[in-house]
């Protein structure tokens, strides 16, 4: 992956954990299959715990350990706040805002 994409994926990934997390809680390797399978962000392994501490830092996420009867060991589990659904309809707005306007004005091309 190239740098200019790198960049993309790291603004696009912070609304794709908190549009997760609006789910449910879940632990870090799952937030993390699931952003690179659902989402196709292609995301290192290295990058999600960072981002969800500074998620949890902003008090956008608060984690809570469980013991779930399928694991052998406690697992993280991340859940919104309510100033993460906050932050998440702000970011959805102005993604769809942006989008929208981007999409137009791409598609000027393609009307010539």
């Amino acid at each position: 992956m190239d740098g200019r994409q790198a960049q993309v994926l790291k603004g696009l990934a912070e609304l794709a954990l908190l549009s997760l997390l609006e789910e449910g809680p879940q632990y870090g390797l799952e937030i993390l299959d699931r952003l690179r399978e659902d989402a196709g962000l292609g995301l290192a392994e290295g990058t999600i715990y960072p981002l969800l501490h500074r998620l949890e830092g902003a008090k956008l996420v608060q984690s809570k350990w469980r013991l779930d009867a399928e694991a052998s060991r406690p697992r993280k589990y991340y859940e919104l706040t309510s100033s993460g659904r906050k932050e998440l309809a702000v970011q959805l707005t102005e993604w769809f805002e942006l989008s929208n306007a981007l999409g137009k004005f791409l598609d000027r091309r393609r009307l010539k």
